[in-house]
């Protein structure tokens, strides 16, 4: 039976931190190389695990490599286990699903945004409506008060010549 091992021994095996190790199973996971999980769903890392690790330790060492080149490198030397074919079309059938529910959101959206678009157009119609009137009140009040105006210029002589001010 294989050993199945967690984080922290894993690095004192390979002689790194528990830190980097999860740092580079990270970056593994990210192109696609799978670690078995533990029920507190942390990685399981078997001796095929240590292995690549460690090769991809010795790539950025000896060979000068970038870590994300060496990940490459290292998951392209490594089969990929793959889903078989009933999972495959329930994450098919889940995706499909995804989609529709993506497509009447969008719908939905689609609705609310003309619904306020036609509310934007009552409110601007309103907005001139408004604008229209107080020009109209602002004529209206000129014309009240230049009327004024002239009706107290009439009585201006006739102040003069009483001698009231």
């Amino acid at each position: 039976m294989e050993r199945h091992i967690f984080s922290s021994e894993a690095a004192k095996t390979l002689g790194i931190g528990a830190s980097t190790i999860r740092k580079y199973a990270a970056l593994l996971e990210t192109n696609g190389y799978e670690f078995e999980r533990g029920t507190n769903n942390g990685r399981i890392f078997k001796h095929a695990d240590l292995t690549v690790i460690s090769n991809m330790m010795e790539m950025m060492t000896k060979e000068g490599l970038t870590i994300e080149l060496a990940v490459e490198k290292a998951v392209g030397n490594t089969p990929i286990k793959e889903k078989p074919v009933t999972e495959i079309n329930q994450d098919l059938q889940d995706f499909i699903g995804q989609i529709k529910d993506l497509e009447m959101q969008q719908a939905s959206l689609i609705e609310m945004n003309l619904a306020l678009a036609k509310q934007v157009e009552s409110l601007t119609e309103k907005m001139e409506e408004r604008e229209r009137d107080q020009q109209l009140f602002r004529m209206v009040e000129d014309s009240r008060n230049k009327k004024k105006r002239k009706g107290i210029a009439l009585f201006r002589p006739l102040t003069v010549l009483s001698g009231k001010k």
